[in-house]
């Protein structure tokens, strides 16, 4: 029988995204223009995703916790919160916390319709929770284990969240 539950604040889930910031992450990725280093364009991706879970967990009194989240950036000999700014150093964050604390925004410029079929390059304001770094060996084993550690942490604290733990 499949498990089903509502993620809810008083039931919420956990998501831990491990960053490669080795070294080999400034290679390029990419093709003519559009050429850029590996660790940007993961570090734009979960800045990205981090907005768009912050976005759909808001309601008018503010973002609710449905989400506990942590960035966990490995490189060289470090395995460590990724977060910069106020979350610097910190592993498993409540969403709220996340959603109000960016590093900082930065001007970016999108293409967006026109509503002629066209498009147009608008700027917006992009929130940065982490930066891309590239520094040294991939200590891929220290990063599993140290997420091994936070999961076992965060189900401990939260039996009800999902998934459940083994227990349940």
């Amino acid at each position: 029988m499949p498990y089903t539950a509502e993620i809810s604040r008083t039931n919420p889930g956990c998501f831990i995204f491990l960053v490669d910031q080795s070294a080999s992450m400034s290679d390029p990725i990419g093709s003519g223009e559009m050429v850029q280093q590996r660790a940007q364009v993961v570090s734009d991706a979960i800045n990205r995703l981090l907005t768009e879970l912050s976005v759909k967990c808001a309601k008018e009194e503010g973002v609710r916790d449905y989400f506990h989240v942590a960035v966990i950036g490995y490189g060289h000999t470090q395995v460590g919160s990724a977060f910069n700014g106020a979350l610097a150093g910190r592993d498993l964050v409540p969403l709220s916390e996340i959603a109000n604390n960016p590093a900082r925004l930065e001007s970016r410029t999108k293409k967006v319709p026109d509503g002629a079929g066209g498009l147009v390059e608008t700027t917006v304001q992009f929130p940065v929770w982490m930066d891309p770094v590239t520094n040294g060996g991939t200590p891929m084993t220290r990063a599993l284990g140290y997420a091994d550690s936070l999961v076992a942490r965060w189900v401990d604290e939260h039996p009800g969240g999902f998934p459940p733990s083994s227990s349940t």
